[in-house]
């Protein structure tokens, strides 16, 4: 079982209440399957959509006057994107905000779900959902680093392909912010 796993890494997530949403922000919901072998869920936006379409991502969205917090917020579009009920998800904590390269403040949190729970990815919004083992990051699967610049600070970012799938950028940033939580807790 991953839960030792899932303890540790908790220790090392922020847990500190988040403010009052007060200008447009996001949330992400960073995904990781229960069990002996820990996967990191991304979905593949539609290729019909206007923004980001066919890009590898977290379930997530735009904070709505409804949602009661930017956690609400990640669990109501991760439920509309991949059907998994709020009831299913184990909040470990969250990652610093990040800031999309539009200038988009996105919160990460992170999460674990169990397998069990089946997920369909919503038409409308995604082509595919999958899972990427944790393991298998360690096995070389990132093939190039981009850098860009942004308000004069150059930053460098990992690019992963798995399964003909590409994760890059904003979520790339993510993932690799995770690992390096996870390395500290297993080298």
């Amino acid at each position: 079982m991953s839960s030792p796993l899932f303890d540790a890494l908790s220790q090392l997530l922020l847990h500190e209440p988040l403010g009052l949403v007060t200008e447009p922000q996001a949330a992400v919901l960073v995904l990781l399957s229960r069990g002996d072998n820990p996967a990191v869920l991304y979905t593949k936006r539609a290729e019909h959509l206007r923004q980001h379409p066919g890009e590898v991502c977290f379930p997530g969205g735009m904070w709505e006057p409804g949602d009661a917090d930017l956690f609400a917020t990640a669990q109501r579009e991760t439920y509309e994107e991949i059907g998994l009920p709020a009831a299913d998800i184990h909040l470990l904590g969250r990652l610093p905000q990040f800031h999309t390269r539009a200038g988009t403040p996105v919160t990460p949190f992170v999460a674990s779900f169990n397998t069990g729970v089946p997920l369909l990815p919503s038409p409308a919004e995604l082509d595919s959902i999958f899972c990427v083992p944790l393991r298998v990051f360690n096995d070389g699967i990132q093939v190039r680093e981009d850098r860009f610049e942004r308000n004069g600070r150059v930053f460098s970012v990992p690019v992963y392909h798995y399964e003909g799938y590409e994760i890059w950028g904003f979520t790339a940033a993510v993932t690799e912010q995770l690992l390096r939580l996870l390395r500290r807790i297993e080298p």
